[in-house]
C-alpha cells in the first residue's frame, strides 16, 4: 500500500498520453527534476536548512514545481500537436533534457533532509491508512471523472480513435492533445511528492526503470497503444498486480537487474499475445461470415 501509488501514478500518466496514440517517456525524469526543484526552492527559502521549512514555504515550493511540470507538459503537447513531431521523439528529448538538468544541479549527488510536513505524503498515515494511498485514490477518482464524465474526456477518446472524424465533429484536436500532455505531466508532480516522502531524498536517476513498468501497466490494463481505447480501472488493477509481483521478487532477493529484464520480456509477451489473440478473433469472424455470404449468393 505504501509502494503501489508510485507505480499507479506513473502508469495513469502514461495511460493519458497513450489515449491519442502517443507516449510520455519523460514522466520519471520530470518527477526527479521536480523533486530537485522543490529541494532547491526550500533551500533558498531557508538559507540552506531545508528540514526547517514551514508549511507556507513548502506550499509555495509545491505550487512553483507544479507549474513547472505543467510547462513541461505544455512543451510536449505543443511540439507533438502543433508541429506533428512524434511523441516518442519529443518526450525522449525532454526526458534527456530534464535528466541532464537534474545532474547539473545535483552534480550527481543525492539531496536529502526534507521537512516532515512534506515527507508526510509518502510515509504518513491517516487512521492507519498510508497517506500515499489516500492521495492516489483521490487522484484516481478525479481522473476517472475527467476521462469518463466530461466533454474533454469524450473529445480525448474521439481524437485517439479517429482524429479526422473528431476534427469534422468540430473538436479542436490540437487543444485536446496539448491538455492531454499537461495532465500527464501532473502525474509526475504527484509521483514526486510520494517519492520525496518515501525516500526523504531526491536524485537525478531515481526510479529509472519505472518508465518501463508504467508502459507495462498501461498495456496490461487494456490500453490500445494506437489510441482511443483504455480505462483507468484496468490500469489501476494492473499497477496493483505489478506491485505484488515486484514485492514478491524482492522478497525472493532476485537480482534487481534481472527484474528489469523480466519487465521487458513481459511487455514483449503481452504485445505478442494481444496481437495473436486479435488475429485469431478476426479469423473466427471471417469463418463465421463465410457461410452467410455463400447462402446469400
Amino acid at each position: 500500500m505504501y509502494q503501489m501509488p508510485m507505480i499507479g501514478l506513473l502508469a495513469i500518466g502514461m495511460l493519458i498520453s497513450e489515449l491519442t496514440g502517443g507516449i510520455n517517456l519523460s514522466l520519471v525524469s520530470l518527477a526527479n527534476f521536480n523533486g530537485v526543484l522543490i529541494y532547491e526552492l526550500l533551500k533558498a527559502f531557508t538559507q540552506g536548512n531545508v528540514g526547517s521549512a514551514h508549511g507556507g514555504q513548502v506550499f509555495i515550493a509545491l505550487v512553483v514545481s507544479c507549474i513547472a511540470c505543467m510547462v513541461v507538459g505544455l512543451l510536449n503537447g505543443a511540439l507533438t500537436a502543433m508541429l506533428q513531431i512524434p511523441a516518442l521523439l519529443v518526450t525522449l528529448g525532454t526526458m534527456t533534457l530534464l535528466q541532464g538538468l537534474s545532474l547539473v544541479i545535483t552534480k550527481g549527488y543525492t539531496l536529502s533532509g526534507f521537512p516532515d510536513n512534506l515527507t508526510f505524503f509518502g510515509t504518513g498515515t491517516v487512521l492507519g491508512i498510508p497517506m500515499s494511498l489516500i492521495l492516489f485514490v483521490v487522484i484516481v477518482f478525479i481522473t476517472h471523472i475527467i476521462l469518463d464524465r466530461t466533454v474533454y474526456g469524450k473529445q480525448l477518446y474521439m481524437t485517439g480513435a479517429n482524429p479526422v472524424a473528431a476534427r469534422y465533429s468540430n473538436v479542436n484536436t490540437v487543444k485536446v492533445v496539448v491538455i492531454e500532455y499537461v495532465l500527464s505531466a501532473l502525474f509526475s508532480f504527484f509521483a514526486s511528492m510520494v517519492m520525496i516522502g518515501q525516500m526523504n531524498s531526491v536524485k537525478a536517476n531515481y526510479y529509472e526503470s519505472y518508465v518501463l513498468i508504467a508502459v507495462l501497466a498501461s498495456f496490461l490494463g487494456g490500453v490500445n497503444p494506437n489510441g482511443g481505447f483504455g480505462k483507468i480501472g484496468g490500469t489501476v488493477i494492473a499497477a496493483i498486480i505489478l506491485q505484488v509481483i515486484n514485492t514478491g521478487l524482492n522478497l525472493l532477493r532476485l537480482d534487481p537487474f534481472m527484474v528489469t529484464a523480466m519487465w521487458g520480456a513481459i511487455i514483449i509477451l503481452v504485445s505478442f499475445g494481444r496481437e495473436f489473440a486479435e488475429k485469431i478473433k478476426k479469423s473466427l469472424e471471417r469463418r463465421k461470415a463465410r457461410p452467410q455470404l455463400e447462402g446469400a449468393e
